[in-house]
């Protein structure tokens, strides 16, 4: 076992409260070399780096299986392993292949000079080489011989000529304060069913602009969800005038997993990266595209966690609530979906260098376990 110093362990902290915020609906944004020492010094190493899919947390993590055997991408694995609580547990655990070396190697400067030369994941090609040319050190799948995976790029007209769904919903939070709202895009299933995804796919992995990431099983991304009731009278609860429902009102209809382009019959503001007068970026907005998540199954909204009468009644904030908040799983400026079968999770089409081109033509991407028509 890898034994993990103080200061590693801290600075993990610092990223997990990072990337909780970048999946949070008042989204941070996530750059690792703003905060992370670690991507400082590789981005010193390596500058072309910069903006690429190196420049992310997957250059040294890994994903992996939780205890329902449901795969986490590199974000959520690391809150599954080390927890958000203690005792934590071992971080080390998470990284991968590229990452125990650099960590054995000393954790510095030198450290990544000092590995250039090996062949961290075994594929044959040097860890130098592999940065090069834009792979991942840390990934047997990912080297500069893999082609890139089938892909279809999808404009803002060409989205918009898909069947639209719409639902006024709940969206839960845990912290930023829960709200109704009605959004308004593109049933995910029947996104990925015009992708032409294949038969054998098991997950996809929905990628935000900042670098964010996260798994979603395909099972559930079929399934149509309970509606719950509309509650409108207590002050931690948001909701458009134009509701149309009064409070404890059954709400009509059913819920889907959607790649939404509306909120409130407008269309979601572009997402644009702010600087802070301390220093670190924030995202503004949470389009073109927010990849929404419904609610699991009927809940009532819950005072926030970040409030001074959190366990106040009525409905004191619940840790332990049995549903997700889906609102901790709604995806803001999503611009990629990548589709994963059971034995590959690393289907490869760059697009991290273009990103924000993406954002302002209102491009998105789906890649990986498909057959394009």
């Amino acid at each position: 076992m890898v034994k993990v110093n103080k200061s590693w362990l801290g600075f993990l902290l610092t990223v997990s409260f990072l990337l909780l915020l970048a999946a949070h609906p008042v989204t941070a944004s996530y750059k690792a070399h703003n905060t992370d020492a670690d991507a400082g010094l590789f981005l010193q190493t390596y500058p072309s780096a910069v903006g690429t899919k190196l420049d992310n947390c997957y250059l040294c993590h890994t994903g992996g299986y939780n205890t329902s055997n449901k795969y986490l991408d590199s974000c959520d694995y690391c809150h599954f392993k080390y927890g958000f609580k203690p005792p934590h547990g071992n971080i080390a655990a998470t990284l991968n292949t590229y990452g125990t070396a650099y960590l054995n190697a000393g954790r510095d400067a030198a450290a990544f000079a000092a590995i250039d030369a090996l062949d961290s994941d075994g594929d044959g090609f040097s860890n130098g080489q592999e940065i090069l040319a834009g792979r991942l050190p840390g990934d047997s799948n990912d080297n500069p011989n893999v082609v890139q995976a089938p892909a279809v790029v999808y404009t803002s007209e060409k989205i918009r000529q898909l069947a639209k769904t719409t639902q006024f919903m709940a969206v839960d939070t845990a912290k930023s304060g829960d709200y109704f709202g009605t959004y308004a895009g593109v049933d995910v299933w029947r996104l990925l069913q015009d992708a032409g995804v294949r038969d054998d796919a098991t997950d996809i992995t929905v990628f935000a602009a900042d670098g964010y990431s996260r798994n979603f099983v395909i099972s559930d991304l079929k399934k149509s969800y309970t509606q719950g009731k509309f509650y409108n009278k207590y002050p931690w609860i948001g909701f458009s005038s134009q509701a149309g429902y009064t409070n404890g009102q059954q709400l009509a209809g059913d819920l889907h997993y959607l790649l939404a382009y509306e909120r409130d019959g407008f269309p979601l503001m572009e997402t644009k990266i702010v600087a802070g007068s301390d220093g670190k970026s924030s995202l503004d907005g949470e389009g073109p595209y927010r990849f929404v998540t419904p609610l699991s199954e009927p809940v009532t909204p819950d005072r926030s966690q970040w409030t001074i009468d959190r366990d106040d009644p009525p409905y004191p904030f619940n840790p332990n609530r049995p549903a997700i908040r889906n609102g901790d799983y709604c995806i803001k400026v999503a611009v990629a979906f990548r589709v994963n079968t059971a034995t590959n999770k690393s289907y490869q089409y760059d697009f991290s260098g273009r990103v924000w081109e993406m954002v302002e033509k209102g491009e998105f991407v789906v890649y990986g376990a498909i057959n394009p028509q």
